[in-house]
C-alpha cells in the first residue's frame, strides 16, 4: 500500500474572513482557498499507525466526559439513509429531524459517523456494520480499532464477491475514541473531525481521496465549497472494492486540557457548507443541540443533496 502523507490539525480558518470566490470542492478536501489560509500552519502531531502501539497507548491519561447532540438525516434528495452514528446508542437505518443529546460521565466510549457506499443495500448495511463493530470494542485503543476497521474491510469485499447485491458495499467512517490509554481521533475515507480551537476551525482527520493527492503534490488548487462529482474519488473506504485489499485507518493523537468543542460530519454537512458557514455556526451557538440544528438547517437549504449526519460534542477530562 502506498504510504499517506498527513498534516494533522494543519488546516485553519479564521472566522472573521468568512467570504471566499466560488470555486469547486471534492468530496475528499477541506483546505479553503490559499489567500484565505494561514500558511504558517503548526508542526502536525504525531500520527500514530493502527498497525503499531504508540505512545499514547503506553502512557495512560485521565478519562474525559463527552456531553453534546447528533442529529442523522436523509436529506433532501435521497431516499434511502445510508449514514449511521453511534454516540453512547446506535442510530442506524432512519431519520431523525431533531437533535438528540448525548452525555457519557467517563470511562469508554466511541463517538462516530459512518458514511455507506456502494448502493442502498450494500451503504446502508455497511454503515450499520461498521458501528455495530466499534460499539463492541472490548477496549478503546488505536490499535484495537484499527484492526477492527480492517477485518470489517476484508468482510465486505470477501462478501461482495458472493452476493451481487453487496457488490463493492463499503463505507467511511470518522469518529473520536477514549479508553483508559487515551483519546484519539481517527478515520478512514472523507468523514471528518474538526476542533474548534481559539475562533479557528481546525481539520484533525485527513480524506482519503484522488483530489487530496492532488492537493498535496501542487497539481490541483486547494478550495471548499460545493464540488463536481470527478472529484469524488475516494482512495481508501471500509470494502468498497470487489477485491480484498488491506487498509490503513487513520489515528490520531488528541491533547484535551480545557473543555474543548469537536465536530463529527459525514460529506453531506461539508458538501453544502463552506467552512467559514460552519466555524460561524460553532462559535454563535454555545448549546451543542442548538448549533447541529442549526448546520443541518442550512445545509438543507442548501440542497441537501445526501445524507446529512454530524455530531457536535464537548470533550472535557473528568
Amino acid at each position: 500500500m502506498k504510504p499517506t502523507f498527513l498534516l494533522d490539525e494543519g488546516l485553519l480558518l479564521d472566522a472573521e474572513h468568512g467570504h471566499y470566490p466560488s470555486v469547486p470542492k471534492s468530496k475528499a478536501s477541506a483546505h479553503s482557498p490559499k489567500e484565505h489560509m494561514n500558511l504558517s500552519a503548526p508542526t502536525a502531531p504525531t500520527r500514530f499507525s493502527g498497525a503499531k502501539k504508540s505512545h499514547t497507548e503506553e502512557h495512560p491519561t485521565r478519562p474525559h466526559s463527552v456531553q453534546g447532540a447528533w442529529l442523522c438525516h436523509t436529506g433532501r434528495v435521497r431516499r434511502v439513509n445510508e449514514d449511521s452514528l453511534l454516540a453512547g446508542d446506535k442510530f442506524f437505518g432512519r431519520s431523525r429531524e431533531s437533535a438528540t443529546q448525548v452525555d457519557i460521565a467517563g470511562g469508554q466510549w466511541i463517538v462516530a459517523v459512518s458514511d455507506g457506499i456502494g448502493g442502498h443495500r450494500g451503504g446502508a448495511e455497511a454503515s450499520r456494520e461498521v458501528i455495530e463493530g466499534l460499539a463492541e470494542c472490548k477496549r478503546v485503543t488505536p490499535t484495537s480499532v484499527a484492526e477492527t476497521l480492517r477485518k470489517l474491510n476484508r468482510n465486505f469485499c470477501e462478501r461482495g464477491q458472493t452476493d451481487s447485491e453487496l457488490a463493492a458495499m463499503g463505507a467511511t467512517v470518522a469518529g473520536i475514541g477514549c479508553g483508559t490509554r487515551g483519546l484519539f481521533a481517527f478515520n478512514v475515507g472523507d468523514s471528518r473531525v474538526y476542533r474548534v480551537e481559539k475562533k479557528k476551525l481546525v481539520q484533525i482527520t485527513r480524506d482519503d481521496s484522488e483530489a487530496e493527492d492532488l492537493i498535496d503534490v501542487g497539481l490541483l488548487q486547494p478550495y471548499d465549497g460545493p464540488r463536481p462529482g470527478f472529484l469524488h474519488a475516494l482512495t481508501q473506504a471500509i470494502g468498497g472494492r470487489e477485491e480484498v485489499l488491506d487498509i490503513d485507518p487513520h489515528m490520531h493523537p488528541l491533547h484535551v486540557e480545557e473543555p474543548t468543542r469537536f465536530l463529527i460530519c459525514s460529506d453531506g454537512l461539508t458538501d453544502m457548507l463552506h467552512s467559514p458557514e460552519i466555524l460561524e455556526i460553532l462559535l454563535a451557538e454555545p448549546r451543542a443541540d442548538r448549533a447541529v440544528k442549526a448546520l443541518f438547517d442550512r445545509a438543507m437549504n442548501a440542497g441537501g443533496t445526501d445524507n446529512i449526519t454530524l455530531a457536535v460534542i464537548e470533550i472535557e477530562k473528568v
